[in-house]
Protein backbone atom coordinates (compact mmCIF):
# COMPACT_ATOMS: atom_id res chain seq x y z
CA UNK A 1 0.00 0.00 0.00
CA UNK A 2 2.90 2.24 1.08
CA UNK A 3 4.21 1.25 -2.47
CA UNK A 4 1.33 2.35 -4.04
CA UNK A 5 0.61 5.98 -2.48
CA UNK A 6 4.40 6.43 -3.49
CA UNK A 7 4.00 6.20 -7.01
CA UNK A 8 0.93 7.59 -7.16
CA UNK A 9 2.72 10.64 -4.59
CA UNK A 10 4.93 10.74 -7.50
CA UNK A 11 3.17 10.92 -10.61
CA UNK A 12 1.39 13.84 -9.11
CA UNK A 13 4.46 15.51 -8.70
CA UNK A 14 5.58 15.11 -11.80
CA UNK A 15 2.58 16.31 -13.42
CA UNK A 16 2.75 19.03 -11.16
CA UNK A 17 6.34 20.26 -12.07
CA UNK A 18 4.62 19.67 -15.40
CA UNK A 19 2.39 22.24 -15.58
CA UNK A 20 4.66 24.97 -12.86
CA UNK A 21 6.94 24.74 -16.18
CA UNK A 22 4.30 25.52 -18.87
CA UNK A 23 2.91 28.35 -16.54
CA UNK A 24 6.56 29.81 -16.27
CA UNK A 25 7.02 29.19 -20.14
CA UNK A 26 3.75 31.14 -20.56
CA UNK A 27 4.86 34.06 -18.07
CA UNK A 28 8.17 34.89 -20.17
CA UNK A 29 5.94 35.11 -23.11
CA UNK A 30 3.51 37.83 -21.20
CA UNK A 31 7.12 39.36 -20.42
CA UNK A 32 8.76 39.26 -23.48
CA UNK A 33 10.70 42.64 -23.60
CA UNK A 34 12.66 44.73 -26.46
CA UNK A 35 15.33 44.97 -23.80
CA UNK A 36 17.57 42.84 -22.29
CA UNK A 37 18.41 43.56 -18.32
CA UNK A 38 18.27 41.99 -15.03
CA UNK A 39 16.22 43.17 -12.48
CA UNK A 40 18.84 43.52 -10.02
CA UNK A 41 20.31 45.94 -12.08
CA UNK A 42 17.58 47.34 -13.31
CA UNK A 43 16.94 48.88 -9.56
CA UNK A 44 19.83 51.15 -9.36
CA UNK A 45 19.31 53.00 -13.26
CA UNK A 46 17.79 56.37 -13.27
CA UNK A 47 13.70 56.74 -15.02
CA UNK A 48 15.54 58.60 -17.79
CA UNK A 49 18.37 55.46 -18.20
CA UNK A 50 15.64 53.46 -18.42
CA UNK A 51 13.42 55.70 -21.16
CA UNK A 52 16.90 55.83 -22.82
CA UNK A 53 17.43 51.98 -23.05
CA UNK A 54 13.92 51.77 -24.58
CA UNK A 55 14.08 54.93 -26.73
CA UNK A 56 10.54 56.44 -25.16
CA UNK A 57 10.03 59.61 -23.40
CA UNK A 58 11.53 59.69 -19.93
CA UNK A 59 8.34 62.05 -18.92
CA UNK A 60 5.97 59.63 -19.98
CA UNK A 61 7.68 56.57 -18.25
CA UNK A 62 7.47 58.74 -15.05
CA UNK A 63 4.42 59.32 -15.41
CA UNK A 64 3.26 55.88 -16.32
CA UNK A 65 5.17 54.49 -12.61
CA UNK A 66 3.43 57.40 -11.01
CA UNK A 67 0.00 56.14 -12.34
CA UNK A 68 0.95 52.75 -11.99
CA UNK A 69 1.87 52.79 -8.24
CA UNK A 70 0.00 55.45 -7.42
CA UNK A 71 2.74 57.15 -5.72
CA UNK A 72 2.59 59.98 -3.45
CA UNK A 73 6.44 61.29 -3.21
CA UNK A 74 8.12 63.66 -5.70
CA UNK A 75 10.42 61.83 -8.11
CA UNK A 76 11.89 63.90 -11.37
CA UNK A 77 13.43 61.61 -14.69
CA UNK A 78 16.98 61.79 -13.00
CA UNK A 79 15.01 59.20 -9.66
CA UNK A 80 16.73 55.76 -9.44
CA UNK A 81 14.33 53.31 -9.56
CA UNK A 82 15.29 51.86 -5.96
CA UNK A 83 14.36 55.25 -4.30
CA UNK A 84 11.19 55.01 -6.05
CA UNK A 85 10.80 51.40 -4.30
CA UNK A 86 11.46 52.35 -1.13
CA UNK A 87 7.70 54.01 -1.39
CA UNK A 88 6.28 51.23 -3.18
CA UNK A 89 8.14 47.59 -3.57
CA UNK A 90 7.67 46.82 -7.00
CA UNK A 91 9.37 44.18 -9.50
CA UNK A 92 11.69 45.88 -12.31
CA UNK A 93 9.71 43.67 -14.41
CA UNK A 94 7.04 46.01 -14.29
CA UNK A 95 8.60 48.71 -15.41
CA UNK A 96 10.17 47.10 -18.26
CA UNK A 97 6.16 46.16 -19.41
CA UNK A 98 5.59 49.75 -18.83
CA UNK A 99 8.22 50.78 -21.19
CA UNK A 100 6.96 48.11 -23.57
CA UNK A 101 4.06 49.47 -23.35
CA UNK A 102 4.51 52.91 -24.35
CA UNK A 103 7.26 52.26 -26.89
CA UNK A 104 4.02 49.78 -28.63
CA UNK A 105 2.13 52.79 -28.37
CA UNK A 106 5.01 55.83 -29.78
CA UNK A 107 5.00 52.78 -32.88
CA UNK A 108 1.67 52.53 -33.66
CA UNK A 109 1.23 56.00 -33.44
Amino acid sequence: MKKILFLLSAAILITLIGCSSEISEHSDELHDHSVEIEGKDMKLLSVQDVADLWEIDSEILLQGIIQEFDLKETYTVNSILDDIRAEYKFSPAIIKDIAEDIKQEGSTQ
